[in-house]
């Protein structure tokens, strides 16, 4: 049995959010992070999951983190222009 536990979750527009999710199956930890379609209608209050996601094992979060911090780096100190080329 799946067991889950929200972790954090943002808006990534008016219509869809990012929920960061902590999974445990078949004995193994995992981290989903995923889009999921905000909930808009009478019958359910409940967002829905998309495909749209990554799914890593928990031993893998250092080098997630160390990743976003480069990118991040990256952003700061080389801003990408319309055409997709780096800033010099």
């Amino acid at each position: 049995m799946k067991k889950q536990q929200l972790i954090d979750q943002f808006d990534k527009n008016a219509m869809e959010n990012i929920k960061i999710n902590l999974q445990e199956w078949k004995g193994k930890k995992y981290i989903d992070m995923r889009v999921w379609v905000k909930a808009d209608n009478s019958e359910s209050d409940e967002d829905i999951a998309t495909k749209k996601g990554l799914t890593l094992s928990i031993d893998l979060i250092p080098e997630l983190i160390e990743a976003l911090q480069k990118a991040q780096k990256a952003i700061q100190m080389k801003p990408i222009n319309s055409t997709g080329d780096t800033i010099s």
